[in-house]
């Protein structure tokens, strides 16, 4: 029995295909790909599978991922070349990486996120919210209304910031963000504060949003840093300050 760990991306229309619908792609694709996966037991037995955190409808990506357990394999290559021999246009398996046995699920590690954000060609501010967004995030405290399952809650969203880097030329920016179980920031909710600041309307479908990666937590020689779930030789790591 092996524990995979899945990085896929998910670019062009199926950024409009929801969460539910690609557990279900992905479940009939592994079927296909006769790969042989580990089912739960029980009178309704499931893949054991599960993915690490949800991408918003819209979003495209180049880090997401998933877990799943199978019975046997040739290899982790054999895996990826069968799941990409079935995927449709827009998902392709970029690396597989065998876990050991105490490895926690993705969905647990999951630390934070990096996003691509700027406005469609459509919906660009009528103002250089570059250099106003410099200044709103150099403030010491960004408060912030989050809608929570319970209702609505006051939150800071500055320490929810790791990193951020601004390409004038390209009109984006970078955000490294928290998305713990404990605290979870989403650009739009960000995005939404900064016009808010400015007396300024906002939605969500002016933004252009691509995830880089899902980054989880390392501790290790007296350091503290965050990296991808799957770590190869372009990937970068973050530390953290305390």
């Amino acid at each position: 029995m092996n524990k995979l760990r899945v990085k896929f991306t998910k670019h062009g229309p199926i950024k409009f295909v929801g969460h539910l619908d690609v557990m279900r792609y992905f479940q009939k694709a592994i079927r296909r790909a006769e790969i042989d996966i580990k089912y739960s037991e029980g009178f309704s037995p499931h893949q054991l599978l599960s993915f690490a955190q949800p991408l918003s409808v819209g979003v495209t990506s180049d880090g997401e991922y998933l877990d799943m357990t199978v019975n046997s394999m040739v290899s982790v290559t054999d895996v990826m070349d069968r799941l990409n021999a079935v995927m449709n246009e827009g998902i392709k398996i970029i690396a597989v990486e065998e876990l050991d046995e105490t490895s926690v699920k993705a969905m647990t590690d999951v630390y934070a996120a990096r996003y691509i954000a700027k406005f469609r060609e459509t919906s660009k501010p009528d103002f250089d919210w570059i250099s106003e967004f410099k200044k709103y995030l150099s403030k010491d405290t960004l408060p912030a209304t989050k809608k929570t399952k319970s209702g609505f809650k006051e939150i800071d969203m500055k320490p929810m910031i790791f990193d951020y880097k601004f390409d004038t030329e390209k009109q984006e920016v970078m955000l490294l963000l928290s998305m713990s179980s404990a605290t979870t920031l989403k650009p739009a909710l960000l995005f939404e504060g900064f016009f808010k600041s400015l007396d300024r309307e906002f939605s969500v479908s002016m933004l252009s949003l691509h995830r880089i990666d899902i980054y989880k937590l390392v501790e290790k020689d007296n350091e503290k840093y965050i990296e991808p779930f799957i770590v190869t030789d372009t990937s970068e790591r973050f530390y953290l300050n305390g």
